[in-house]
């Protein structure tokens, strides 16, 4: 299995807090990242939340009405409703204005330099939701797939957090023609606009490794092709040691029901799970235009010979 990863040095917990650790699941949507969630969420100590940094912080998002992977709404979901009541109202009205790609940069370079009051609330709330996660669960990783390197980057100005990403990319051809049908209660969207995601998500996303503890890149092709390497290599990366995947054998997982925010259907029910790739691609003169704009890419992820 092919994968690209990067590790920083330890870093002190601020103010003796008891550091929480945090998995970020980065990369384009429809790269897999959800069924990347969900088996990490089966190793023990971890608990997949979901896309929780984005979806928490951005009223817009909520106005959908997304039902969480339980089958409930999530202020009725028994695992949410009071953690969903202790975050300021304010701070969900805000969050979509200040949690901005056009913001990566600037966050980027300056890191907590640049660090509002504003900023400091969507941080103290975000600190005591997987806090409280921690609490509910007793789990020691959080596993949070928001996917946008916005929100990872903001994770990792949170004090007593340490950040790690596995970083998913998919062939775009096999991207642009997943969002270009619908697929349940998800939008469909234009190639053009699928291929800017694609490119904005992935070349934010590696430059996470700036900031996480553990940087990991993986294609979503190999991933299928073998998914208990990945998560040998993840145990390694966030816990020091490799975990048990008895759930798993070879392509099939058993899967138990998750409280996953946001993402796509695939989050709903339990039991077994065929992990595989469809490999559908975009075709015609789609498919050129697609791999003309998209080549630079393709070559540093071995898309291209």
């Amino acid at each position: 299995m092919s994968t690209s990863v990067y590790e920083r040095p330890t870093s002190q917990t601020l103010m003796g807090n008891e550091t929480i650790k945090v998995l970020f699941v980065a990369g384009s949507g429809r790269s897999g990242t959800t069924i990347m969630a969900r088996l990490l969420g089966e190793l023990d100590g971890f608990v997949n939340v979901g896309e929780a940094a984005r979806y928490l912080f951005d009223r817009h998002l909520q106005a959908k009405n997304l039902p969480c992977g339980c089958g409930q709404s999530v202020p009725q979901c028994p695992f949410w409703r009071d953690i969903v009541k202790e975050i300021p109202a304010d701070v969900s009205d805000s969050g979509a204005a200040l949690v901005r790609m056009r913001t990566f940069p600037w966050l980027l370079v300056r890191g907590r330099n640049a660090i509002s009051a504003q900023y400091e609330a969507i941080l103290a709330a975000i600190s005591g939701v997987y806090r409280r996660v921690a609490q509910d669960t007793g789990c020691s990783v959080i596993v949070d797939s928001s996917k946008n390197p916005a929100n990872a980057l903001l994770v990792s100005l949170v004090p007593g957090v340490e950040l790690h990403v596995v970083h998913v990319v998919r062939h775009p051809q096999n991207v642009v023609a997943s969002w270009t049908k619908s697929k349940g209660y998800l939008a469909v969207h234009p190639a053009r606009r699928v291929i800017a995601w694609w490119w904005s998500y992935n070349i934010l996303a590696e430059a996470l490794k700036l900031r996480a503890k553990t940087y990991r890149r993986i294609r979503y092709e190999d991933f299928v092709l073998n998914p208990a390497a990945l998560l040998r290599q993840v145990g390694r990366d966030t816990v020091g040691q490799e975990l048990p995947s008895s759930f798993l054998e070879g392509t099939e997982a058993t899967v138990h029901m998750q409280h996953i925010l946001a993402g796509n259907p695939d989050k709903f029910g339990s039991g077994k799970v065929k992990i595989g790739d469809t490999q559908t691609a975009v075709a015609g003169s789609r498919k050129l235009l697609v791999d003309l704009l998209t080549f630079p890419l393709q070559f540093r992820y071995r898309y291209l010979p």
